[in-house]
Order: C-alpha cells, then sequence, then structure tokens
C-alpha cells in the first residue's frame, strides 16, 4: 500500500498538470499545425508513456493496450494511403491526439488512489469553474475563451448552440456544449462510487453532476445521466445481475423492432431530443455517412469531403460513424474492440477490496453511458482525449499486479471459498468498514493503512446492491 501511495504522489503533479491542458481552451500555429497545451502535453508523452505500458511499468499489458496500439497505427497508415506521404506528419500528430490520452491515463492513473484523485481534481476544476459557466448560462458570453481570445486561438459561439429554454448553451472550455455536458456526465457514476457510501456525499455529487451537465442544454449528455442513474438503479435493485439486464435490453429492443413501424433508436430519437427535427437529420448523416464508409471501407475517406444531400452540412453527429469514414471500418473496429475488451476485463476482475469493487461500477457505468451516446454525437478536441485517458485511467482495476481475472467471473460471484472481508457498515453503494471521510463527493481522503488488500473471489460485483462482501453460497444469474 506504501507503494501504491507513492507511485500516486509521484504522478499527481503530472496529473493535475494534464486535467488543466484538457480545461484550458487555446490553441495556436506553430509550422502549419494546430497546437493546444493538451497536444502539447501528448507529444511529449506519448511515446515514453506507451513504452512503459508496453514494457509491463504501468501493470501486464492487456488486449485493450494492444488494440489502442494497433488503432494508432491503422490511423498513421490510413491517412497515409488516402492522403499521401505528405501527410504522414499530420497523421502521426492526429494518432497521437486519439490514442495518447489512454497511455497517458495507463500511466498516471494505477490504482484507487490516483483515481480518487482525479476526480477529486474534476470536482475542484467544476467548482472553480462555475462562476464563469453561470455567468455564460445567463448571458451568452464565454468569459475564459473571451479572455485568451487576445493572445490565442479559442472558441467563439457558433449557430448550431442557439438558446434554449431561456437560456444559453454552456460552452464551459471545450469547442461546444455537448462536449462540455459529456464532460460533465462522465463525473457521476463516480462521485456516486466515490462516496464510500455518504447519501449526503452522493446528492451533493449527483447534484453537481447533473446541474453542470444540464447547462449544455443538450439531449445527449443527458441521456447519458440518465444510462447512467438506470444502471447505478440496476445494480442497487438486482445486486448486479448484468447478464439479465443484458437479456432484457435484448428482448425489448426486438419486441419494439418487431411491433413498431419505427426502429427503436427511431423512437429515441423522437422522444429523449430537445428537437426531433436534428434527431432525424443525424439519421439522415447516418445513412450518407455509412454510404461514404462503403465506398473505402477499408482505408476510409480521410479528411476529405464525403457525397450527401445538399442540404446536410458536414458535420457528422456520430463518433463511431465519422471514425468509421476517416480510417475505415477496420480502425473503428480496433477502437470498438478496445472498448469492449476494456468492459470485459473490468468485469472478470477479481476484487477483494469493496471500495475498489463500487470504483469499478462507477467506472464501467459512467463508460457504458458516454458509449452509447456517442452513437448520436461527435467528440473532438480534449474530450475526445479526455475520453479515451478516462479508459485508460480504469485500467488498473485488471492490469495492476494485485488484480486478476477468472474465466467464469463476468460480474457473477462463484461457489468456490472466499476470504471474508468486514462486513459493510454504511451503505449499499459503495459498503466500507472504514470511516467515511469529511468533503465533497469524491474527495475521498488519503488511503489508510492497511494490508495490500489479497485478490479473491470475495470482491465480485455479485456481493451486494452493489458490493456487499456478505459470503454466501448461491450465485444464481
Amino acid at each position: 500500500m506504501q507503494g501504491d501511495a507513492a507511485r500516486a504522489q509521484s504522478s499527481g503533479p503530472l496529473l493535475v498538470l494534464f486535467i488543466i491542458t484538457i480545461l484550458t481552451p487555446a490553441s495556436f500555429e506553430l509550422a502549419g499545425f494546430l497546437l493546444s497545451p493538451t497536444r502539447l502535453f501528448l507529444l511529449v508523452a506519448t511515446v515514453p508513456f506507451a513504452l512503459k505500458v508496453m514494457s509491463g511499468q504501468a501493470g501486464r499489458f492487456t488486449i485493450v493496450d494492444l488494440f489502442f496500439l494497433l488503432h494508432g497505427v491503422w490511423i498513421i497508415i490510413s491517412l497515409t494511403v488516402i492522403e499521401g506521404p505528405s501527410r504522414i506528419p499530420f497523421a502521426g500528430i492526429t494518432a497521437v491526439e486519439l490514442t495518447g490520452g489512454y497511455f497517458v491515463g495507463r500511466v498516471l492513473v494505477q490504482d484507487a488512489i490516483g483515481y480518487r484523485r482525479l476526480f477529486r481534481i474534476i470536482l475542484i476544476a467544476l467548482l472553480v469553474l462555475m462562476p464563469f459557466v453561470l455567468i455564460e448560462l445567463i448571458t451568452g458570453k464565454l468569459v475564459i475563451p473571451d479572455l485568451l481570445r487576445p493572445y490565442f486561438e479559442t472558441p467563439f459561439r457558433g449557430r448550431s448552440a442557439y438558446g434554449r429554454l431561456g437560456m444559453e448553451r454552456v460552452y464551459g472550455v471545450f469547442d461546444h456544449p455537448i462536449l462540455w455536458g459529456l464532460f460533465c456526465s462522465l463525473t457521476l457514476a463516480n462521485f456516486v462510487a466515490l462516496a464510500r457510501g455518504n447519501l449526503v456525499k452522493i446528492g451533493i455529487g449527483v447534484g453537481l453532476s447533473l446541474f453542470t451537465t444540464m447547462m449544455a442544454l443538450s439531449s445527449a449528455p443527458l441521456l447519458a445521466c440518465l444510462l447512467q442513474l438506470g444502471l447505478l438503479g440496476w445494480a442497487w435493485i438486482s445486486r448486479g445481475r448484468w447478464k439479465a439486464l443484458i437479456i432484457i435490453t435484448a428482448v425489448l429492443y426486438v419486441g419494439v423492432d418487431l411491433l413498431s413501424a419505427r426502429t427503436p433508436v427511431t423512437i429515441l430519437i423522437d422522444s429523449l431530443t430537445f428537437n426531433p427535427l436534428t434527431g432525424y437529420t443525424r439519421i439522415a448523416i447516418f445513412d450518407a455517412g455509412w454510404a461514404a464508409v462503403q465506398s473505402s471501407p477499408i482505408f476510409g475517406i480521410g479528411f476529405n469531403d464525403w457525397p450527401r444531400p445538399h442540404w446536410l452540412t458536414s458535420s457528422v453527429d456520430n463518433f463511431w460513424l465519422l471514425t468509421s469514414m476517416r480510417y475505415g471500418i477496420v480502425g473503428a473496429v480496433l477502437l470498438l474492440v478496445a472498448f469492449v475488451a476494456h468492459i470485459w476485463l473490468l468485469s472478470r476482475a477479481t476484487l477483494a477490496d469493496p471500495e475498489v469493487a463500487a470504483i469499478r461500477i462507477g467506472h464501467a457505468v459512467a463508460l457504458i453511458g458516454i458509449s452509447l451516446t456517442i452513437v448520436t454525437v461527435h467528440i473532438w478536441g480534449n474530450m475526445s482525449v479526455f475520453t479515451m485517458f478516462y479508459l485508460g485511467a480504469g485500467a488498473w482495476m485488471y492490469a495492476s499486479p494485485q488484480a486478476a481475472t477468472a474465466p467464469d467471473a463476468a460480474g457473477e460471484a462463484g461457489d468456490g471459498p472466499a476470504a471474508q472481508p468486514q462486513a459493510a457498515r454504511y451503505s449499499r453503494f459503495a459498503p466500507n468498514a472504514r470511516e467515511p471521510q469529511t468533503g465533497g463527493p469524491a474527495s475521498a481522503g488519503t488511503e489508510p493503512e492497511s494490508p495490500e488488500p489479497q485478490v479473491t473471489r470475495a470482491g465480485s460485483l455479485r456481493r451486494s446492491r452493489f458490493t456487499d462482501t456478505t459470503p454466501r453460497k448461491d450465485s444464481t444469474a
């Protein structure tokens, strides 16, 4: 445990610096390339951090690491094929931006201490930004970008970010309100998990996350929050029977598809968007974009224009679709497999510490929420970097030397003997035998001195509504 604390302490300043770059809305042109603090950080850190991951210095090398590496290599290959050798430097910077964040997360967050520190930093950042985004919500003035504009290129309010409900949509420190909303939405399930079962902290964390997310006045981030709340509710009610949820979801999807003249996706777009017209525009974009993918399925079309109806803009509101268009189906599949493999390895990790098991729930739920939401919106710039970073920041739960996986442990408990952790004392959300710490929803305090937790099957998610540690023999799904 002392080694974990020392490692987290040493990476703390770099972690703070990285989050500052993510939240700095400034860029400048140098030698024909548009650079930002985040890009500069990644250009310096990506190669050494990737080498650390490959050499096992950041935990064991996993299939997720492999697919992120392959995704980066494929970006360079596909852009070189489509746009020519002269674009190799541009292809390299693009690959660094789209994969470097993952390796930064893998190296800078390698344990529960680092993970708590990450969300403590984000909590402080949201509180510091709150006065500025409140001004923007009321007046429409982009306070921080306007302050930096005399010296750097900064975001400006575009025509698509029109006011709604008598308020102005908040950009915060990102290039679009949707990106601000998605960034804030990623905190919801994590604030719940890191609150250690303290209902006051949970209420504050959920309230802060929902309020800052709603400032975007965008349906996509709110849908991400709704998905997280639904998944957290399922985990609490069903004692983590995720296989049952997958089966129920599949049956409902097929049933709606068979019984309705509209597809389930169309129904969701019609019901859950502020403006259904924009939803149907997204469907038209998907049809035209998929045709572009089919025209060049292997290498994609790069950053070239794509055929579409004259009334459609060049914007593609679907992250997975645009990835397929730019880098081909191969590029998109490599990234999608990395996401799925990450969730799979998380579900198979056997965690003896109930607090870490609760962190796993929060991390996975938030990632699933944004992964499904970006089917309807695109993420780019610092938000895309942060999304990949977030995925890497959760890999320690299965890649660390203390982590283990069991071939039949995909979120379910086994019948074999298990160690007997201390009984949960405070909550169904994050049972913990230790006294809860004071502070905000994400301020989990310092790691108490205790022996290194042993990896057993007692930490499986089925032990309670979230992470109940009471051993029991039944293991029905």
